[in-house]
């Protein structure tokens, strides 16, 4: 049986009194396929010991783990990404971010499409703040009425997706995300491109409005500046990555 590890990273944004993490984890609570476990891997969270004492108190399913590692000053998503990965007990690993919203047939989708030579990927639909509203307010249904969530803005395939997925030892071939990328942007499309030429089977889901699964809940941004001095970084990095092998020191903070 196909076993699955969601993997996600967190610095200062998983918040359980916010709605966007009880959404984020009820989401997960709601999944009709409940095999499957969850790995945060926290950048130095300011309220990180009331998280771990949070999800190991927590007796629904999915088991939600997190992990801690030291990281500078800017936000690593793909070093935590990896340091996720490489902390999962699952054949199959799936990263995605942790303000995501997840349909509830959304991981049995995932492992009906997975083999061993499959890299997946998912559309995303962004939530408008009245939309998102509605539901954090009560209003609407997520579990009960899909079609009033499907209102916002589908990002491309040129953004990638909204999670990536394939069998451990791809991930291992690959060395996860590219570690010179900081804060966020282009480490996904990176990520993709380097699947591709390892001739890994590229598929995606979400294709069109009424089969998306994968929705991005809206937030403020803790710093625009920074967060597109990164995406100009990391564009850079991605215009040289034409090398099959990153991380060659190293990835998710093993050797």
């Amino acid at each position: 049986m196909k076993k699955l590890t969601i993997a996600t990273s967190n610095r200062n944004r998983l918040d359980i009194s916010t709605n966007i993490t009880k959404f984020f984890i009820k989401s997960l609570e709601m999944q009709t396929c409940k095999d499957f476990e969850v790995v945060i891997a926290d950048g130095g969270s300011d309220n990180f010991e009331e998280l771990e004492d949070f999800f190991s108190k927590r007796e629904e399913l999915p088991k939600i783990r997190i992990v801690k590692f030291k990281i500078g000053e800017k936000f690593e998503r793909a070093r935590l990404n990896n340091v996720a990965i490489r902390n999962s007990n699952s054949d199959y690993v799936l990263t995605t971010d942790a303000d995501m919203f997840f349909a509830p047939t959304f991981v049995s989708e995932v492992l009906g499409e997975m083999d061993e030579s499959t890299f997946l990927e998912s559309r995303t639909l962004y939530w408008k703040p009245r939309t998102a509203n509605s539901i954090w307010e009560g209003l609407v249904d997520p579990y009960e009425d899909m079609e009033c969530c499907r209102i916002g803005r589908i990002m491309k395939r040129t953004t990638a997706g909204g999670c990536q997925c394939t069998h451990i030892k791809n991930w291992e071939k690959l060395r996860g995300f590219n570690e010179e990328m900081v804060g966020w942007g282009s480490e996904d499309v990176e990520l993709l491109k380097r699947a591709d030429r390892m001739k890994l089977k590229i598929k995606w889901i979400g294709e069109s409005r009424e089969s998306i699964s994968v929705f991005h809940q809206p937030h403020s941004k803790i710093s625009v500046k920074d967060d597109l001095e990164c995406q100009r970084l990391n564009k850079r990095v991605y215009g040289k990555s034409e090398q099959r092998l990153v991380n060659l020191n190293g990835w998710g903070g093993k050797e």
